[in-house]
């Protein structure tokens, strides 16, 4: 994401509170969510110029793909927000089985030990982002010397305190994030409809209870740099 106005670019981790955070500079902009194009925020059908969703650009991609210049993205207050890995990957699992995607239907397990993301998943003709989703963190905030591109580094466990402080370094006033993109549960509405018409839910655990010693392992291999550069721990809060 791209304001001019606010002289910022969010580097956004996919499941880590990013259309929370986009929604207020869209609202800043006096935009409503469907005009968010304005940031950066659309999807892209052409490869060579990023994933299937601009939103999910690396913090390199910026000026590598021509989306704004060096000078500008070096003048630019530039953050993002990182998520526990073993929580981020549950959450994942969770919002795609939640709209029905094919591979994520099976348990955790099978998803991650079968149906792990490669980059040929991904499909920007039909805007989909099942591998950018996966990424490790790391990628989208260092360059290829290990060189951070972002002034901060956010975490989802302590999302507004921490929000709070991006506010303060653009000058503006605080503002209370709202949840958006969760993952659909089930309401008091579900009940009135025919057995039949009900959308699958899933009562969701605590993400440690997920993971058996494969998956656990697998995601400490694959995310190491981020279990490292973000000093996070399997069964931290």
């Amino acid at each position: 994401m791209i304001s001019h106005p606010d002289k910022c670019i969010f580097v956004h981790i996919p499941k880590a509170a990013g259309q929370s955070i986009e929604a207020v500079f869209v609202q800043r902009m006096g935009l409503t969510w469907s005009q968010r194009e304005a940031l950066l925020l659309r999807p892209n059908n052409q490869p060579e110029l990023g994933p299937p969703r601009l939103a999910h650009l690396l913090a390199r991609e910026y000026v590598d793909k021509g989306y704004i210049t060096p000078g500008l993205f070096e003048q630019y207050f530039k953050f993002t927000f990182v998520r526990n890995p073993w929580s981020r990957l549950v959450s994942e699992y969770n919002y795609r089985r939640s709209l029905g995607a094919k591979n994520y239907q099976k348990s955790f397990r099978h998803f991650v030990l079968t149906h792990f993301p490669t980059p040929q998943d991904d499909d920007h003709c039909q805007a989909k982002d099942f591998y950018r989703h996966v990424v490790p963190q790391s990628q989208f905030l260092y360059d290829e010397k290990g060189k951070c591109l972002v002034d901060f580094v956010g975490k989802f466990e302590h999302l507004q305190e921490d929000f709070n402080t991006v506010c303060q370094q653009l000058a503006i006033n605080t503002i209370t994030l709202t949840h958006k993109n969760k993952t659909p549960q089930k309401n008091r509405l579900f009940a009135l409809l025919p057995l039949l018409l009900q959308p699958k839910v899933v009562k969701h655990k605590h993400y440690s209870e997920y993971y058996d010693d494969d998956t656990y392992a697998l995601v400490e291999r694959f995310y190491q740099e981020d279990i490292d550069n973000f000093h996070y721990q399997f069964d931290q809060a």
